[in-house]
């Protein structure tokens, strides 16, 4: 993309970080991704060390069931909020990182590289150290804050926009009925979609409750051992005690 397409699209501010008692986690989310989960994404795709003045980093991420994003970021050292310059640790000793840039797609938004540095989009560290600073106020109970679409030029001339802030326990307010709803990637829509497979992936991930098909798959299976070999004894010993009938049957089903 062009310098001058780039400044005439939008883009989507974000923030990784890690704070001084808990671990690296996205910190600012673009909202079309906060709303299907997917802030993982950006902690998964920044690699790398510090950047150097003025340099910016770009990476790409793919979207469950297709569809790519593009990433334009800077890695800094983190200070304390109003003391530029101080190193700021964790309690381990270890100098803390900021990991900022904006979030593009569309149709070309996935090959886009623009820089990001504070001298082409003034507005933008701004956002993320007021994001910064409100998290180290309470890092264990922050909820990650939400970014809109932004146009570019707007960072670009110095605009410092306002972050939507996150509720604990809740996942973003769906688009229906926001006045920006509109401004959600159409790619991204179709790629990620809030009922898909991949979000019920994680949703569900970790369940082991049985469903209908694995009790009735007992059932038959159970009725395939009366009438097989060896039924009549079965039903001997279901009619002498079927609690133990039941248990050996188990036994019988897990070991084959």
């Amino acid at each position: 993309m062009s310098r001058r397409g780039s400044r005439d699209a939008g883009c989507w501010p974000f923030l990784v970080a890690r704070g001084r008692r808990v671990g690296q986690r996205t910190l600012l989310v673009p909202r079309f991704l906060s709303e299907r989960n997917l802030s993982g994404l950006l902690r998964d795709a920044i690699t790398g060390s510090l950047t150097q003045e003025g340099e910016s980093r770009h990476a790409e991420a793919a979207l469950p069931g297709g569809g790519r994003i593009g990433l334009s970021y800077r890695i800094v050292q983190a200070s304390p909020p109003g003391a530029d310059g101080v190193v700021l640790r964790d309690r381990s000793g270890r100098p803390i990182e900021l990991a900022y840039g904006v979030v593009v797609t569309g149709g070309s938004g996935a090959r886009a590289r623009m820089s990001v540095a504070d001298t082409d989009l003034p507005g933008l560290r701004p956002m993320v150290l007021d994001v910064f600073a409100r998290f180290l106020e309470d890092e264990r109970a922050f909820p990650p804050a939400v970014s809109a679409r932004v146009p570019v030029a707007e960072l670009a001339a110095g605009t410092v926009p306002v972050p939507e802030p996150g509720r604990a326990g809740e996942s973003a307010p769906a688009t229906s009925g926001r006045k920006d709803a509109s401004d959600a990637p159409a790619g991204a829509e179709k790629a990620v979609p809030g009922s898909g497979a991949a979000a019920g992936a994680q949703q569900g991930e970790g369940s082991t409750e049985d469903g209908p098909e694995d009790r009735l798959g007992l059932v038959e299976r159970l009725v395939a051992l009366l009438r097989g070999p060896g039924g009549g004894l079965w039903a001997v010993v279901l009619l002498a005690g079927w609690p133990l009938a039941a248990v050996l049957a188990l036994v019988l089903i897990l070991k084959d």
